[in-house]
């Protein structure tokens, strides 16, 4: 039996990375405006982006698609936002506007009844994924505050801006 040398592993481990199919010219996504843009001796360098998330080569395998992680969440806020807001957004290529404007169960302005699950409230909700937003359990919070900035700061802010609206 041969023992393997460190920069045996090394080696083996470079060729098995060139086999992968991740590095194949095909899976890779064109340079875009930016990366033509930068000039770095003749090599193309790619400037990742908010947007890389989408671009197909990221999104062929289902269990590490990164659009696959947001889907029921997407599926959720289309539930949720009125039909004419969603035709807006494809057709005249704006944001899509009026997200949960309508409540679940509610009628929005065309009559279609909104049939949308709510979602947790990640701010204040400790059952949220995670626990709340910006909540510590060391530390201690009023149950107006709704920023999550504790006790003592939030009663001192809310007195001080109660004491200059009174001066007005």
């Amino acid at each position: 039996m041969s023992t393997r040398t460190p920069l045996d592993q090394i080696k083996r481990e470079t060729l098995r990375a060139h086999r992968s199919p991740h590095l194949r010219k095909g899976n890779q996504a064109p340079p875009d405006q930016i990366d033509q843009l930068d000039d770095i001796g003749g090599v193309v360098y790619h400037h990742s982006g908010p947007y890389d998330a989408t671009l197909a080569s990221r999104n062929r395998d289902v269990r590490h698609a990164p659009l696959a992680a947001v889907e029921h969440s997407n599926r959720e806020a289309l539930k949720a936002t009125p039909a004419a807001n969603v035709v807006d957004a494809v057709t005249r290529h704006v944001p899509l506007q009026g997200t949960a404007s309508v409540p679940p169960g509610q009628a929005d302005f065309s009559g279609n009844v909104m049939r949308y699950e709510e979602g947790a409230d990640l701010m204040r909700e400790k059952e949220a994924g995670g626990g709340a937003y910006k909540r510590y359990e060391h530390v201690q919070y009023h149950p107006e505050d709704l920023k999550g900035k504790g006790e003592p700061s939030y009663t001192i802010e809310r007195d001080l801006k109660a004491g200059k609206k009174s001066k007005d």
